[in-house]
């Protein structure tokens, strides 16, 4: 999937109806206005997402981008979790398993996911982290291994008993 995007200048993204249109025209990402004012993406060919906790999130985003596979990334309200937009997943029953443990789920295909609007960043719900910015979203494998190691790599602190 092609996708080469900045932030919008201000008269791209005044409402959700033109900012539907740039994540279009500009990003090439296949937003749709659900309920005239609320954008949403649908999932699935190649499209994929990942949910994390920020606190992982905010691992991983640097680490794609040091790796030169920068991924757009969304917080949801509350910034408590992540969304990272991929190319599309094949994912094995055997590396979600060790992945829901860290809170992590790989979003299946046909769902939607809520992308930012100028409504919702005025009122500090949906924004975008990291826009989207690359030729190509990274490959779906790719944003799952480094959150993997990343989150294995934190060591885990042991309570002693007596």
């Amino acid at each position: 999937m092609s996708v080469s995007c900045v932030a919008p200048p201000a008269s791209a993204g005044d409402t959700a109806a033109r900012r539907c249109e740039y994540y279009w025209a500009t990003c090439g990402l296949p937003a749709q206005l659900v309920d005239s004012n609320r954008i949403a993406l649908r999932l699935g060919g190649l499209l994929g997402a990942v949910t994390m906790p920020a606190e992982l999130g905010r691992k991983v985003a640097p680490s794609m981008r040091v790796r030169a596979m920068p991924a757009p990334a969304l917080a949801h309200p509350g910034g408590e979790r992540w969304t990272f937009l991929s190319g599309p997943g094949s994912a094995t029953l055997e590396h979600v398993a060790a992945l829901v443990p860290l809170g992590v789920s790989v979003v299946g295909d046909n769902a939607l996911v809520v992308l930012p609007s100028p409504e919702t960043e005025a009122l500090d719900l949906w924004h975008w982290v990291d826009w989207p910015t690359r030729a190509n979203l990274p490959a779906q494998a790719a944003l799952l291994a480094t959150t993997r190691a990343l989150a294995m790599s934190v060591p885990t602190v042991r309570s002693e008993t007596p």
